[in-house]
């Protein structure tokens, strides 16, 4: 496939905000739930049990770990701003490929940047359950994260303190791993094999090989004109959960060698 010079196109446009609405919906949907669990509680004047307020802990974890997964999506892989990207200002998209240089990070980093993204947002989660006779007492929860072939699971250390009437009950939330349906895995294969493409030719790459190797992992490729000289690759699949998951990245091209 042969590039030549390339605009933002309206394309683009709606792909981002597809992508924006999602994410806050998604956030809006699991905001909800969490609020409800609370006002069941509020609302009826009953005091949970140690186990709900455990079990509180578990849904914050999971929460967090579907929204993260959802946002590293979105920016290729990563939770902080690499060296090279392009900003959004709600979000940033990296480049794989930049005028010849290889920026795809490895599954080993990807991993660790899902991980510092639940361990950033677990704690004000956890600070949120707040019921007049339980006290909550934790220090930063570390997270690992493995992107396995259909999966990813989250385990986290993050023991907690819980006091309730005087009596305090100790909680290990790494003994609740979570496991997400995901298709990460192929998903990253499919980005290696495109940036990996342009090693041996950075203006081409074999569409039909792409075809195959997409049905085979059951994911949808689409590449978009994004700014001059650059493409939008988007890959996308709608088998592990209700909504599209989007994992997106940029390939930037040196002007005298397009066509």
């Amino acid at each position: 496939m042969k590039r030549g010079k390339a605009q933002v196109t309206i394309f683009v446009v709606i792909a981002i905000a597809i992508v924006l609405i999602a994410g806050i919906v998604f956030y809006i949907k699991s905001s909800a739930k969490k609020e409800l669990t609370k006002d069941y509680f509020i609302q009826n004047n009953i005091e949970p049990s140690i186990n709900n307020i455990q079990d509180f802990v578990i849904d914050c974890l999971e929460e967090n770990s579907k929204v993260s997964l959802e946002k590293i999506g979105v920016q290729g892989g990563y939770y902080n701003k690499p060296e090279k990207f392009y900003d959004l200002d709600w979000a940033f998209i990296p480049y794989y490929y930049y005028k010849g240089e290889f920026l795809m990070p490895s599954t080993e980093k990807i991993e660790q940047e899902l991980s510092q993204s639940i361990d950033n947002s677990l704690t004000s989660c956890v600070e949120d359950i707040q019921f007049k006779n339980f006290q909550l007492a934790f220090n930063t929860p570390e997270t690992n994260s493995k992107i396995l072939k259909s999966k990813v699971i989250v385990t986290t250390t993050f023991p907690i303190s819980i006091e309730n009437n005087g009596k305090t009950t100790q909680f290990e939330l790494k003994r609740h791993p979570i496991t997400l349906n995901s298709s990460l895995y192929d998903i990253l294969e499919i980005a290696s094999y495109i940036t990996e493409s342009h090693k041996e030719d950075p203006n081409y790459i074999c569409i039909n090989c792409l075809a195959e190797f997409s049905k085979e992992k059951n994911v949808y490729v689409d590449f978009m004109a994004f700014e001059e000289d650059s493409s939008l690759v988007m890959i996308i699949e709608n088998v592990t959960s209700s909504e599209p998951y989007i994992f997106q990245f940029l390939n930037k091209y040196n002007v005298n060698v397009t066509q």
